[in-house]
């Protein structure tokens, strides 16, 4: 089987203009997804774009000056095999770690050029461009292992850069065994034009691999958005659980101290009775909002449709559990007589949970709540942590409901 050079490189260079065109058109047309993907896919897009240049400019090497078909083609390579990386890494949500790799990779290639010794070497350039080919490769193969969240993408571009990564060797290897005139003359080997053939697959893998980040991404926006609470923008009941257990499962070994808060404003529902419902939404967004910027960023903040407000405190004891319930008690208290112009005075009570992770999230949520309960039931205005001790002097709550029970209580007089 011999195969047309020509036609594998208009095969080759069709591919990469015909990425670059579905993902530019992807980039500018798909407004749902975040701005660091879109940019990740215009950057692949003008990656590809340059690729499909070099190719169509070697491609018409003997046809055009040796400025075009040696030096402008593989500058567009270097500086499309150094952005790729970039490219693979807004992907991922991450900013642009190597954009020095396409400047040194190019600036090299005109350094070296500018020599006789280089530029009448076939040998030496294919050994540069094709290394520094293999280094963009690999970094790409890097990233693409991280994208957690975008996993059948993370696979297909993982393919596509290994294949990739294997043709550049092939490109390499042939050139160390034996010195041929030509660039183009090397192509016409059976061997070269196999890996020409895999490179037109890995081009067509990229586009689809990056393609299906789409769905992908958007799955998890709407999985993300089901799971939190329209209110407040915490996560709900079904998203705090399902978030706290992956915590807790990723400290299961070694034993490991976590805290659980549960708060709750007093007399919630008499403020509600008389100032309005729009009185109690506010309370709760500035409740959720002090829970959320009093506490670290790795805490794992929750509500449920009675306004009770969860935190999950990973790798943290007792004190440091009272220490965030207190500051947020304060806040609160203060927040809410300037929000409301002093005509409510907020407070509320919680109940804590400290201990290791060998006590199940329900159990630990459990105990919470019945401190929460106590808590309420002197009165308000209180913290009441559980002390191990004590465990078994706790009332006991079903265990089918992960947040404590609201009691029903009298409500006062307002008035009075």
């Amino acid at each position: 089987m011999n195969l047309d050079v020509k036609t594998l490189f208009m095969v080759v260079t069709q591919g990469y203009f015909t990425g670059a065109l579905i993902l530019g058109v992807l980039a500018v047309t798909v407004r749902s997804i975040p701005k660091t993907i879109r940019a990740g896919w215009g950057l692949w897009s003008l990656c590809l774009l340059l690729s499909g240049l070099g190719a169509l400019l070697i491609g018409q090497r003997g046809a055009i000056p040796d400025y075009l078909s040696i030096v402008a083609a593989n500058a567009f390579l270097t500086i499309s095999f150094g952005l790729t990386p970039n490219a693979t890494a807004l992907l991922n949500n991450k900013k642009m770690p190597y954009l020095s790799l396409p400047v040194l990779g190019t600036v090299g290639w005109f350094a070296l050029y500018s020599f006789d010794f280089f530029r009448e070497d076939t040998f030496l350039r294919v050994i540069y461009v094709n290394v520094f080919c293999l280094i963009g490769i690999l970094l790409c193969l890097r990233e693409s292992l991280q994208l957690d969240r975008q996993q059948i993408s993370s696979w297909f571009l993982t393919v596509a850069f290994v294949l990739d990564a294997v043709v550049r060797v092939s490109f390499i290897v042939p050139h160390l065994q034996q010195q041929y005139p030509s660039l183009l003359v090397s192509y016409e080997t059976m061997h070269l034009q196999i890996c020409m053939l895999v490179l037109i697959g890995t081009i067509v893998i990229k586009v689809v691999g990056i393609s299906v980040s789409i769905f992908e991404i958007q799955r998890q926006q709407f999985r993300e958005e089901s799971e939190k609470d329209a209110l407040t923008g915490l996560l709900n009941q079904r998203g705090f659980l399902r978030t706290a257990s992956v915590q807790t499962e990723k400290h299961s070994l070694p034993i490991t101290n976590y805290a659980l808060v549960l708060m709750e404003i007093d007399d919630l529902r008499s403020i509600e009775k008389r100032y309005g419902a729009s009185m109690m939404d506010a309370l709760l967004k500035l409740f959720a909002q002090i829970s959320r910027f009093s506490t670290p960023q790795d805490v794992i903040a929750g509500v449920d449709r009675n306004g009770q407000i969860a935190l999950y405190l990973p790798q943290s004891d007792q004190t440091g559990a009272n220490s965030y319930a207190r500051r947020i008690s304060k806040t609160l208290i203060t927040k809410s007589r300037s929000a409301s112009g002093s005509q409510v005075s907020t407070t509320m009570s919680a109940g804590i949970f400290a201990g290791s992770n060998e006590t199940p999230l329900q159990r630990a949520l459990e105990i919470a709540g019945n401190c929460l309960h106590q808590a309420r039931k002197n009165g308000g205005n209180k913290i009441i942590t559980h002390e191990p001790g004590n465990r078994g002097q706790l009332k006991h709550t079903d265990a089918d409901i992960p947040f404590a029970r609201r009691l029903k209580t009298p409500v006062q007089n307002p008035s009075s």
